[in-house]
């Protein structure tokens, strides 16, 4: 039957399977062959992100480690009957507010799973001047005793004399 083709008919015929034969060729090996390097490419970008992510979780679960251990060693330092409510009550007196103290309601938060508790102390104070509350608070946050105050609010109660009414939450770790 192909020897009846003229040549320009056979030329045609196999210009014809040559393209079938490239497009079969095209859609079962090469586009797959494609298909699965873009994956791969994909994958990669993707494994690296990830890798770059957990090397940045280990230098910050490094860092939370070193800040543990200064922690647990700043906590050694202090001595083995140290309470926050004395250690404020006192520094109150050091600062001269101690007669202005409304209340002072200590509170301890104890979680069993945890290496330490939490000791809270609520401190009202009214009629201070800005001074005198800018001195007791620095005095607080420069402690060597991990002492932070979470909350505070500050209301003034008289115009002309410039007093604060002032909540604070000073809070410490305890063994």
């Amino acid at each position: 039957m192909l020897k009846q083709l003229h040549p320009r008919e056979k030329v045609i015929l196999t210009l014809g399977l040559a393209t079938m034969a490239i497009t079969l060729i095209a859609y079962w090996v090469v586009f797959p062959l494609m298909d699965r390097r873009e994956r791969s490419e994909r994958q990669a970008v993707v494994r690296e992100k990830e890798l770059r992510e957990m090397v940045a979780y280990q230098k910050e679960y490094e860092q939370i480690q070193k800040e543990s251990r200064h922690t647990a060693t700043l906590l050694a330092k202090r001595a083995p009957d140290f309470s926050l409510f004395s250690f404020l009550d006192q520094l109150a007196g050091t600062t001269g507010i101690k007669k202005k103290i409304v209340y002072m309601k200590p509170s301890s938060v104890r979680d069993p799973d945890k290496q330490y508790n939490l000791s809270r102390v609520e401190i009202k104070l009214d009629d201070v001047n800005l001074d005198q509350i800018s001195r007791f608070l620095y005095r607080i946050e420069t402690s060597p005793h991990l002492i932070n105050v979470p909350r505070l609010s500050i209301k003034q109660t008289n115009q002309e004399g410039g007093f604060l009414e002032t909540v604070l939450q000073v809070e410490t770790l305890e063994r």
